[in-house]
């Protein structure tokens, strides 16, 4: 979570944002809080819808089959506004990291923490599958720990952008979770979304991916040619992973077939979705009330998790979230001050390794152009001496030597670039609240404002 950048909007509709949650390839998420004070988190998409009447009804309809998606362990699409060339998405606001950043900060799961989770992401795939919908992008930056379990967000967001007009986004999907099938250029089903799901597991349970490489490409190639490194998982849930990264998408288990098996249940029992639901709640969560742990679909007068809602014409109305008030609890609290701990811990390990020894790797992230409003990848290699390389843009067409240009290590010379409409000029590297993440600011040759900015992870 960050500040608003002077560029960001502060309202869309009736929604004040106050901070920015983070970014992606389809668009900016904001912190923002309804007329009545709630807590949502408000995407707003890149790219404005196009103007021909039959893109704009799909559009509408894949907005309108995301919303009919059952509330087990999903974080719930509320509102969305799909007029003019801002459109945005309102959804529930989870308090928690995601996924991501806890194995980063706190290192891999096991035991019941690591059954709870392939539960609860199992289960909530199986929730988006049944009302028809396909994620498209199931990774553990899509999987959010919050106070009731793993919630999965931003199902069918990269469907809804692919009905929008051309973007010069760079290609849906995380390279290291891409399944075979989309790498061939085919179509994404609900068994890419189980692939997905079985490397988020063994990413759980290890804390590397299980396809590593130094480039994009040669993740790629070992996603289509080599083996996974599925490191400590064992037993059942191995057998599961396993059976999810079958090469032919007709060979994989879907979700509910994937929940049975970790529930041990026959499926002759009660909804596999309301049992998964339940055995994916933490400990902690048995304190909550009873109407926090209620599924959306049994508080509304629609039961059923795929019956259709109302037709969608331009703005969706859905009922106003109200606020939660809580009382601070003890472990909160604890939570809290281990997260300053460890932002100065972050700082300490800035301080005194932002000198080109302590940055020496290989990072990878993405970027946005302030102007051209455009999402890419980038990567850099850093050598212990403070010299490397630098790739970025679409399919990393853009390449440049970097090297120290002062200023105690944090400022480099972006020099000898190659690539058609890419341009020399400086690099600042900069911390960020995990050690092993930077936020990098580019500006061009010649001008003084940033020309784009994002974050990059050390990959190795």
């Amino acid at each position: 979570m960050s500040e608003l950048r002077p560029d960001d909007p502060r309202h869309l509709g009736s929604y004040r944002l106050s901070r920015r949650l983070g970014q992606g390839g389809q668009g900016v998420v904001y912190l923002g809080h309804s007329p009545q004070g709630a807590q949502v988190a408000v995407k707003l998409l890149h790219a404005g819808l196009s103007a021909d009447p039959a893109v704009r009804r799909r559009f509408l309809g894949e907005v309108e089959a995301v919303r009919r998606v059952a509330a087990f362990c999903t974080a719930q699409l509320l509102d969305a506004d799909l007029e003019g060339d801002r459109p945005y998405l309102v959804s529930e606001y989870v308090e928690g990291p995601s996924l991501r950043e806890h194995v980063t900060a706190r290192g891999p799961a096991l035991g019941g923490s690591l059954e709870r989770l392939a539960i609860g992401t199992a289960t909530a795939l199986g929730a988006i599958h049944r009302a028809g919908v396909v994620h498209r992008d199931f990774k553990p930056g899509n999987v959010l720990l919050g106070l009731d379990g793993p919630r999965v967000i931003d199902f069918g967001i990269s469907r809804l952008v692919g009905t929008t007009v051309t973007t010069g986004l760079s290609p849906v999907g995380t390279p290291a979770y891409l399944p075979p099938e989309r790498i061939n250029g085919e179509g994404a089903g609900p068994p890419a979304d189980l692939w997905a799901w079985a490397l988020t597991v063994a990413y759980t349970a290890s804390g590397r991916h299980a396809y590593t490489g130094e480039t994009y490409q040669e993740v790629l190639a070992r996603i289509l040619f080599g083996k996974p490194d599925l490191g400590p998982l064992g037993g059942r849930l191995r057998e599961i992973v396993e059976a999810c990264l079958a090469r032919e998408p007709g060979d994989r288990p879907d979700a509910e077939e994937v929940l049975r098996r970790l529930l041990g249940q026959d499926g002759s029992g009660g909804d596999v979705l309301t049992s998964g639901a339940m055995a994916a709640l933490p400990p902690s969560a048995a304190a909550l009330p009873s109407s926090a742990l209620t599924p959306l679909s049994a508080a509304t007068t629609d039961p059923a998790p795929t019956s259709a809602f109302p037709a969608v014409t331009g703005t969706i109305l859905a009922p106003e979230p109200r606020p939660v008030r809580r009382r601070l609890r003890v472990w909160q609290v604890v939570v809290g001050l281990a997260g300053l701990g460890m932002a100065v811990a972050g700082a300490v390990y800035w301080l005194q390794g932002a000198y080109a020894p302590g940055l020496a790797g290989t990072w990878t992230g993405s970027a946005e152009h302030a102007t051209a409003e455009r999402v890419f990848p980038v990567e850099l290699r850093l050598g212990e001496d403070g010299a490397g390389t630098m790739r970025w843009g679409s399919d990393l067409h853009c390449s440049g030597r970097i090297g120290l240009d002062g200023d105690g290590g944090t400022v480099y010379a972006l020099h000898e670039v190659a690539g058609e409409a890419c341009y020399p000029g400086t690099l600042r590297l900069l911390p960020t609240a995990y050690a092993d993440q930077l936020a990098i600011k580019v500006t061009r040759e010649g001008q003084e404002e940033v020309t784009y900015s994002g974050t990059v992870t050390r990959a190795s």
